[in-house]
């Protein structure tokens, strides 16, 4: 009923935008992990080749904010693209997670709410080359990053962890897996990531936390020892 009644309430307030090509509800709201206080909620806007993202987003975001505010999201995230961008978005546009490592995920968990499906779209990618190229990428950024954006890259480093050892993306799935792999601190940090996103742990750690982690999936990488859920 959540994602029913979401749905239903942008549908009904928003009507039809020039040049939005399609509007997607993905992630954990879909995929029915969702935790109140501490889950986002999740958007993917496909523009038109040429179309204007900063008047689009101004127009649709209040309405996608007004419409997720009974379910208490942390966020309500907009990620956009423009459509040509969609057959490589890893070279052409901007490498979200969910187009790229994460993409078996919003193939199955995605809600067209307005336009057309563009999965079909999307081209399947080897996980493998673009893990080395975005582990890579949180290394070269990891001096940079506010307190908040540490949290968040720390949480997320476990949870690309338990990826690679056969883990889904729902959260259940994510802990039970650190747990079977052993990694005490890598289950804490996650479990600190879900309590809002809230962390007790010196900035300090948490980088060397992101840099031992990273190091752990490349070499699982370069072994070819992946166990990915396909």
């Amino acid at each position: 009923m959540k994602v029913e009644g979401l749905i239903e309430c942008v549908r009904q307030k928003l009507g039809r935008v020039p040049s939005l090509h399609s509007l997607i509800l993905f992630g954990s709201l879909v995929r029915g992990d969702f935790i109140p206080g501490t889950s986002d909620v999740d958007f993917f806007a496909v523009l038109e080749d040429g179309a204007d993202p900063e008047s689009i987003i101004e127009k649709i975001k209040p309405t996608l904010e007004e419409c997720s505010a009974f379910l208490n999201p942390v966020e309500v995230d907009l990620a956009w693209e423009w459509l040509p961008n969609l057959r490589d978005p890893l070279h052409l546009g901007y490498p979200f997670k969910f187009l790229t490592v994460y993409q078996q995920d919003f193939r199955v968990n995605h809600v067209v709410i307005f336009g057309e499906d563009v999965v079909g779209l999307l081209p399947e990618y080897r996980l493998d080359g673009i893990m080395i190229e975005r582990l890579e990428r949180t290394l070269q950024r990891l001096e940079g990053l506010n307190r908040k954006m540490l949290h968040i890259t720390a949480g997320e480093t476990a949870r690309l962890l338990a990826f690679i050892h056969g883990s889904g993306l729902e959260k259940d799935d994510v802990l039970e897996t650190l747990r079977k792999i052993g990694d005490e601190w890598a289950v804490r940090v996650y479990e600190a990531y879900l309590n809002g996103r809230r962390m007790n742990f010196e900035e300090e750690f948490l980088k060397e936390f992101v840099r031992s982690r990273v190091e752990l999936i490349k070499k699982k990488i370069e072994e070819g020892s992946l166990l990915l859920r396909l």
